[in-house]
């Protein structure tokens, strides 16, 4: 993070006159004799490098970071419906394998129902290299709060580097609320993804209409999500 101080006690009308004439965005403002920053702010630093000398100045604050190490896998939510799993479950195991190869992580998965045990093990044929199953009676019926806090469960045990979730109605509902109990990022409708040698996911999708594609990464976070849309990566035989 980053932001722009202002020395007060540097200021007199002549300079407040001069700092917002320098703004091209006009997002500074005179306000009884104190400069205030407005959301029209974009921290392109013409104020400092510009503007009086030693009025305005630019602070990057330290950011949080993370250790890495102790995040290790890629971890594959199983998608279904009365224990039929979506398809889109096995071209993510796929695109994780292909990811975990990269950096030699491991590829989990998390299952979570009820009455699901058998499909369970039908997942290790795909090369998983381990599931994890939650398998109770309250797990039924798909509903947020029980989904979410066995996920949360998932994670806080086993650690893994990166999630991927298929982007369906299920997904979308249930990746946004995982990413907000471990404050990580999230991106959606993912179409394309990449790994980097040092573990962190680079997380394509299409942005301002499909003019462009953005890549995005959480360098300071961990688990890294992802939703996945549908019929977009190549499913394992």
């Amino acid at each position: 993070m980053s932001k722009l101080i202002c020395h007060q006690e540097k200021v007199n009308e002549l300079i407040a006159e001069e700092l917002i004439k320098v703004c091209p965005f006009q997002a500074i403002e005179n306000k009884d004799g104190k400069i205030e920053i407005n959301s029209g702010c974009k921290m392109c630093k013409l104020c400092v490098k510009n503007g009086p000398a030693g009025v305005m100045e630019f602070v990057e604050e330290q950011t949080a970071t993370v250790d890495k190490s102790l995040w290790k896998g890629i971890g594959v939510y199983v998608d279904h419906v009365d224990g039929e799993i979506h398809p889109v479950t096995m071209e993510l195991i796929g695109k994780a394998k292909e990811l975990a190869a990269v950096v030699d992580f491991p590829v989990y998965c998390v299952f979570i129902g009820h009455d699901i045990r058998q499909k369970a093990e039908e997942l290790l044929y795909y090369g998983v290299d381990e599931v994890f199953v939650y398998d109770y009676e309250e797990l039924k019926d798909f509903r947020i709060e029980p989904y979410t806090a066995a996920f949360e469960d998932f994670v806080n045990k086993v650690k893994p580097s990166s999630l991927l979730v298929g982007a369906t109605t299920i997904g979308r509902s249930l990746a946004p609320r995982v990413a907000a109990r471990f404050r990580t990022g999230l991106t959606a409708d993912c179409t394309k993804l990449e790994m980097k040698e040092d573990t962190d996911l680079v997380q394509i999708r299409p942005a301002f209409g499909g003019n462009i594609m953005a890549q995005i990464i959480c360098p300071n976070t961990r688990p890294q999500m992802a939703t996945v849309r549908y019929k977009v990566m190549n499913a394992l035989e």
